[in-house]
């Protein structure tokens, strides 16, 4: 006999995630950077050098969200000292503008935290078939190209 199956509605989606959510940030393995800060090492770390007019365009974020990030980037406390995980110049082409890249203490945190992410989601993944995992990087993909369309 086939099981019938229910409409989920908005309401169990939005609970569902909350609760994946509530428990991945209850991994042992719990992020050192928030999200913020990990978009802005991701981003220097794949353009190595930019102005912080086009980090706050990239990361969709105004002049008082960037400066708060920024601060808190080059101020990171690990190990109860501070270390800078990126390096701040002025231009060479236009000396009104600051050009940010990665510290080499950035690239080893950004590192770190992407090995955290990978124990992470590998925990997430582990209930999951070959077949499930399969279809759920497809559903993925499709929710992410939809987002990027619009």
């Amino acid at each position: 006999m086939e099981e019938k199956r229910k409409n989920t509605n908005l309401e169990d989606f939005v609970e569902g995630i909350n609760l994946l959510t509530f428990e991945l940030g209850r991994h042992p393995e719990t992020p050192l950077l928030t999200p913020g800060q990990e978009a802005l090492l991701t981003l220097l770390n794949q353009r190595r050098k930019l102005p912080l007019k086009e980090i706050k365009s990239f990361l969709h974020i105004n002049t008082f969200q960037m400066s708060r990030l920024l601060s808190s980037v080059e101020n990171y406390i690990e190990n109860r000292r501070s270390t800078p995980l990126v390096r701040r110049e002025v231009s060479s082409l236009d000396k009104r503008q600051w050009i940010v890249t990665l510290s080499t203490e950035g690239k080893r945190v950004l590192l770190e935290e992407w090995k955290r992410r990978k124990k992470r989601v590998e925990t997430l993944l582990r209930p999951l078939t070959p077949q499930e995992k399969d279809a759920f990087m497809g559903i993925l993909n499709k929710m992410v190209s939809s987002m990027r369309s619009k």
